[in-house]
């Protein structure tokens, strides 16, 4: 498990190797509570359905197919939000939802890297080359199973768990109404 602050620094990132792969980001109990008050949701409701390691708790699952995870994992983490970004939906799905929640403003971005700075990730390459049709299929299909049998209450594409339709309609309703500088 790999703090995110820590990949801030060029050098950690530069430790993940530049293959395709999947990852995982995960709360501490205090933050996935934060996330889930803003979302309507509680904790008792949906307990049984989180994928849950050393007492954290898995809000989101991504894969990198078209880029490696290293990529993938930076753009997350180190994004700017410019007003463009904002303003054409290119700021990382990741840090869209986390803004919304946080902030109710997506293009803040110091609330929103604080908030990610206290969350933890692991991460899983594999040997399907970047770009290729095998990791594209391997990978949506590694998340889509994931996300089958696990709740990522910050996941929104392809969320078909039961419990995640009124969690991703209010994520989206957020999304929308904090789409401001």
């Amino acid at each position: 498990m790999i703090n995110a602050c820590d990949l801030r620094q060029k050098d950690n990132l530069l430790k993940i190797e530049k293959k395709a792969g999947f990852y995982k980001w995960y709360a501490e109990k205090a933050e996935l509570n934060f996330i889930l008050q803003k979302l309507g949701v509680s904790f008792a409701d949906i307990q049984s359905a989180l994928e849950i390691k050393n007492n954290l708790y898995c809000i989101y699952v991504g894969i990198a197919a078209k880029e490696s995870v290293r990529e993938r994992l930076n753009w997350h983490i180190n994004q700017k939000h410019t007003e463009s970004n904002v303003r054409h939906g290119t700021l990382s799905t990741l840090r869209q939802s986390i803004a919304s929640i946080v902030s109710q403003r997506q293009g803040d971005e110091k609330s929103t890297n604080h908030f990610i700075d206290k969350l933890k990730l692991e991460y899983f390459v594999v040997d399907d080359a970047i770009k290729s049709e095998n990791a594209q299929k391997n990978l949506t299909q590694t998340e889509e199973d994931l996300m089958k049998n696990h709740l990522y209450v910050l996941n929104i594409q392809k969320n078909y768990h039961p419990l995640a339709s009124p969690i991703r309609k209010k994520l989206k309703q957020l999304r929308k109404i904090s789409k401001v500088f």
